[in-house]
C-alpha cells in the first residue's frame, strides 16, 4: 500500500525536496503509509526518511530536515471511503427514492472519517488490525452508533451476521485510552423503554471512556414500501422519553446524556437552557441545533436587521417545522423593529420525504417550489443548509436555477443567523 500524491504546494517542503505530484509515498521512517491519517501520523518529526515510487514506477528516497516553520504540503489522492455492511432497519438511505445526487446514497462506516469529520461508525466491519491501528495511533475520539448495548438486539437492528458484543468492544477501547461519543437511534417498540435505560446505563459506566450520549428519535420516509414497519414517536412517548432521560441524568450523575430537539418539539416541552448542552458535543447530530439557533440570532440580531432593513423590501422567512416556533419567535422579533422592510415566516413541510422529517436540512427545492406561496414582489429566505457543499439541493437544484423557477430573488440565511445573503 502507498499513498499517491495529487497536488503539491510549490512552497512547501516536499516540492523544495524534489517531491512531485503523482509520486507514492511508500513509507516514512521506516512506517509504511497507507493514507492521509500516515501521513499526518509520521511527518511531524525533524527528519523524514521518505521512500516513493516515482511516477516512472522507480523506488526513490528523499531526505527532509523541517529546521524551518515551512509545511510539508503534500495534498495526497482521496482515499476510497470504507463502506457500511450492515442492514439497519431504520437505515435512512434505503429510505431514500432514485434519482436524488449520487453522494447521497454512499453509506458510510468509516473511522478515519468518524474520527476526522464526526461521522458515526458502527464498530462492525473493523478488522483486528484496523483496533490494533485505533489503539496504537490513539485514533480517539471516535463517533459510533450504539443503539443497544444488548447484543442479540443489536444485531437485530442493525442486520449484520457477525459475532459482536459493542459493549465488550467499547471496554477494550477505553482500556487503550480510545474516547467516544455515542448514539442511539431510539425506535418505538425496539430500543425504547427499558432498553433505552439500560443502554444509558452502560454507557455511563465508570470504566467506559463515554464523551457523550446522544438520543435521537429513527427518522421515517414514505419510502418504505418494501422495509419493515416501524413507528415513529409521537407526542405521548416523545414525553416518556425526555421524563426517563431526566431521571437517568439524575441516577447517574451524568450531564452527558442528550435528547434530540425533535424530542422536545414533539412533546411540545420548553427546550433545556444552554447550560444542558454544554460545549454541544452532539450538535451535528441534531441535538441542540434550536438552542444554537437562539443563541446565533440573539448574538447577531442588530446585524440581520440592518441588512435586511437596508433594502426596503418584502421578506418571506420559510423554515422547517422542527423550527417553526423558534422561528415564529424570530420573525416576530425582526419584524418589529424594521421600519424601511417587510417580513413574514412560513413553515414548509417536508411532502417530498413525508410528515416525520421536519429539519431545514432536509428540505427539496420541490417542498420550496410548491409550498412558497409568496408574491411576486417578494424576497424569499431560505435555510442555507438545504444547499449541499457544492450548492445543491437533495434534489439536484441549485440556488441560481431554483431562484428563476421561483421567479423570486433569494437569500440564504445561515442556520445560526450568523449570516444573512
Amino acid at each position: 500500500m502507498a499513498l499517491k500524491v495529487r497536488n503539491l504546494d510549490p512552497e512547501g517542503l516536499a516540492a523544495r525536496y524534489g517531491i512531485t505530484s503523482g509520486d507514492e509515498i511508500i513509507k516514512i521512517n521506516g512506517y509504511q503509509i497507507r493514507d492521509s491519517f500516515d501521513l499526518a501520523y509520521c511527518s511531524s518529526e525533524y527528519q523524514l526518511n521518505i521512500l516513493l515510487k516515482t511516477k516512472a514506477g522507480t523506488q526513490k528516497r528523499v531526505k527532509i530536515i523541517r529546521d524551518s516553520m515551512l509545511f510539508l504540503g503534500i495534498e495526497p489522492e482521496p482515499e476510497p471511503i470504507r463502506r457500511c455492511k450492515n442492514k439497519c432497519v431504520f437505515c435512512f438511505i434505503d429510505q431514500m427514492p432514485p434519482g436524488l445526487r449520487k453522494s447521497l446514497y454512499i453509506k458510510d462506516d468509516d473511522y478515519l472519517m468518524s474520527w476526522e469529520h464526526g461521522n458515526y461508525i458502527s464498530l462492525t466491519n473493523l478488522s483486528e488490525a484496523d483496533f490494533k491501528r485505533i489503539i496504537d495511533q490513539h485514533i480517539s475520539p471516535l463517533y459510533i452508533s450504539v443503539h443497544t448495548t444488548d447484543k442479540a438486539l443489536r444485531q437485530k437492528m442493525m442486520g449484520y451476521r457477525n459475532d459482536f458484543d459493542v459493549l465488550k468492544t467499547l471496554k477494550r477501547l477505553s482500556r487503550a485510552g480510545i474516547s467516544f461519543h455515542t448514539q442511539i437511534v431510539c425506535v418505538p417498540g425496539m430500543n425504547d423503554r427499558i432498553e433505552l435505560e439500560h443502554t444509558i446505563l452502560d454507557l455511563t459506566r465508570t470504566e467506559l471512556n463515554t464523551l457523550s450520549i446522544g438520543v435521537v428519535p429513527v427518522g421515517l420516509t414514505h419510502f418504505r414500501s418494501r422495509l419493515p414497519e416501524l413507528k415513529p414517536f409521537d407526542a405521548h412517548s416523545a414525553t416518556l422519553l425526555l421524563s426517563l432521560i431526566d431521571i437517568l441524568r439524575q441516577e447517574t450523575q451524568s450531564d452527558i446524556i442528550y435528547a434530540a430537539d425533535e424530542f422536545f418539539v414533539l412533546a411540545d416541552k420548553a427546550l433545556p437552557g444552554r447550560a444542558y448542552y454544554q460545549d454541544y458535543p452532539q450538535a451535528e447530530n441534531g441535538i441542540g441545533l434550536l438552542s444554537l439557533l437562539r443563541a446565533g440570532f440573539s448574538r447577531h440580531k442588530k446585524e440581520v436587521i440592518q441588512t435586511l432593513d437596508k433594502q426596503g423590501a418584502d421578506y418571506l422567512l420559510l423554515h422547517s417545522q422542527a423550527a417553526a416556533k423558534e422561528m415564529h419567535k424570530i420573525a416576530t422579533q425582526i419584524s418589529s423593529q424594521l421600519s424601511k422592510s417587510t417580513l413574514s415566516a412560513k413553515a414548509v413541510s417536508n411532502d417530498f420525504f413525508g410528515p416525520h422529517v421536519t429539519v431545514s436540512g432536509l428540505l427539496t427545492a420541490s417542498d420550496i417550489l410548491c409550498q412558497h406561496d409568496s408574491q411576486p414582489q417578494q424576497i424569499l429566505i431560505l435555510p442555507s443548509n438545504m444547499f449541499n457543499v457544492d450548492g445543491y439541493t437533495l434534489d439536484g437544484l441549485d440556488r441560481e436555477t431554483l431562484a428563476q423557477k421561483l421567479g423570486r430573488k433569494l437569500l440564504l440565511s445561515h442556520p445560526f443567523f450568523e449570516e444573512v445573503g
